[in-house]
């Protein structure tokens, strides 16, 4: 159930004086929709909410979902029966009523929803509140990270067993169906993203989409992979080495776990992302790798796997307690392979508190 300090954040992040902060939902729900509502199930497409200043909220729905709408019996729930967009004008025009300055996520409409938004709120001051949206969602409150800390665990579990799973000959889709299939077996409710599985040469590609390369002998295996549990999101990489590793990859190996390492002890309430980022960036560019740690350390993590800003050279925005990133650099090269180690941590007052747990030391198979 969302706490009231999360609805009155929304408004004290947008500033300014704000009637109402309606989500109207495409063919896809906006995520702000759950984290405002607190549903954890129900599609909702097309439906919308409205969040008043004192945490009163009203829902739009359809028949369709109509029955998941009423599970928060202290929410107003109006339905449609689907006459027609007149029907929806006057529901509309009936919930904000009295509301003269209406706070859209301006970032989760298209284009031509927000031209139908402007008819159908022709009356209103529409104001952008995308970012105070974003702001809110990056401090996880405690329900929250309980729901992370879970979805971590989950694909904790499921990466720890990847090398029993591995089989010369198999594809990269192979193994991608056994990854997916597991994290749903241990509580997942889906993938968080496309699971990233990369053997050999592949993996020398950051996002990379898993085909028919097989398995070989030298390969090394590099897994990205996330569960979804409750709505919320994990992300996890581990590196395999199936056979024995030769040097290039021990030492690859050893500076991206070095990096890492110096990164998450760099994490702590009030440091910058950018901060973070250049901890890592400093070990591997001052090594035979320079130049191979091609993007970003990380990003905030929570309805999204992309959650907001991270750890990266762009943001210069200071890291505050109970925000929840992934620390992952990498080591590319090109025509051989490529090393990434990722975990998701929550930032503390004075360090971080390491949500995934799969080992990391240097696994031959």
């Amino acid at each position: 159930m969302p706490r009231k300090d999360r609805l009155g954040r929304i408004f004290q992040n947008a500033g300014g004086e704000l009637d109402v902060v309606a989500i109207f939902n495409g063919d896809h729900a906006d995520p702000n929709f759950f984290y405002i509502s607190g549903y954890r199930s129900g599609i909702f497409e097309r439906n919308a909410l409205f969040l008043f200043p004192d945490g009163h909220v009203e829902v739009l729905t359809n028949t369709l979902e109509e029955d998941a709408a009423r599970q928060r019996k202290d929410y107003t729930v109006h339905v449609e029966k689907g006459s027609g967009p007149a029907e929806r004008r006057g529901l509309v025009s009936s919930i904000l009523k009295g509301s003269a300055r209406v706070g859209i996520n301006f970032q989760g409409v298209s284009h031509k929803d927000y031209l139908t938004l402007k008819t159908m709120l022709d009356s209103k001051k529409l104001v952008d509140v995308s970012d105070a949206l974003a702001r809110s969602r990056l401090v996880k409150d405690p329900d929250e990270l309980e729901l992370i800390s879970k979805a971590a665990q989950i694909i904790s579990g499921v990466v720890e067993g990847v090398p029993g799973l591995l089989k010369e000959g198999m594809t990269e889709r192979a193994l991608k169906a056994q990854i997916d299939y597991q994290m749903v077996e241990r509580g997942a409710d889906s993938p968080s993203f496309e699971s990233i599985v990369a053997f050999g040469e592949s993996s020398a590609l950051p996002h990379y989409s898993a085909g028919e390369r097989r398995l070989r002998r030298g390969d090394n295996v590099l897994v990205d992979v996330g569960a979804r549990y409750r709505l919320y999101c994990s992300d996890i990489t581990r590196t395999f080495f199936f056979g024995r590793a030769v040097p290039s990859q021990k030492q690859a190996y050893s500076k991206v776990l070095e990096a890492q390492t110096k990164a998450i002890e760099a994490i702590r309430e009030g440091v910058s992302g950018k901060a973070v980022h250049q901890a890592a960036a400093r070990v591997i560019d001052g090594s035979e790798f320079k130049g191979r740690f091609t993007h970003s350390l990380g990003h905030s993590l929570g309805l999204e796997v992309h959650d907001g800003p991270g750890l990266s050279l762009r943001n210069s925005a200071k890291l505050k307690r109970d925000m929840v990133v992934t620390v992952e650099p990498g080591i590319y090269l090109p025509g051989e392979g490529g090393v990434r180690i990722e975990d998701d941590v929550a930032v503390t007052k004075g360090s971080c508190r390491l949500l995934t747990t799969a080992p990391k030391g240097l696994v031959e198979i």
